[in-house]
């Protein structure tokens, strides 16, 4: 497992933003909201929000961009006062990414995968977890 490891860091090392292209576009799912831009110049940016009824309950930014080290970072901005955390990619593919970052309290990891016809989000830690389906819709500003 150890000779593994180098191979999975120099595969990590090797993402580009630009892999993640299956993140771009408007979803939406249960009470959740999420829209990306496409990927330009080793970056790309994002919002969420989450409702229940007529109310906002949380909302989000996002950016993924490429840091000084070469690795794909995920750093989201809760609200307006929470100060933004880093996630980095330990897994890049053309159609799934996980964010990690060991030291946050929740969520600890944060998953993104492309399924047919919609995209699914999981965020976790190593005790729970919560789940984000959400299907393709236009992006007009126009609620679902």
């Amino acid at each position: 497992m150890m000779k593994l490891l180098p191979f999975f860091a120099l595969l990590c090392s090797a993402a580009d933003v630009a892999d993640l292209q299956f993140l771009s576009g408007c979803w939406a799912g249960q009470g959740v909201e999420e829209q990306w831009n496409t990927p330009h110049g080793g970056q790309m940016m994002g919002l969420a929000r989450n409702t229940r009824g007529a109310r906002v309950v949380f909302s989000e930014f996002m950016r993924i961009q490429t840091a000084k080290d070469g690795a794909v970072v995920y750093t989201p901005r809760i609200g307006t006062n929470a100060k933004p955390v880093d996630f980095k990619a330990i897994k890049v593919s053309a159609t799934e990414v996980v964010f990690e970052n060991l030291e946050h309290d929740f969520p600890k990891r944060i998953l993104y995968r492309k399924t047919d016809g919609g995209l699914f989000a999981r965020i976790e830690d190593d005790k729970k977890g919560q789940d984000f389906p959400m299907r393709a819709v236009p992006c007009s500003g126009a609620r679902p």
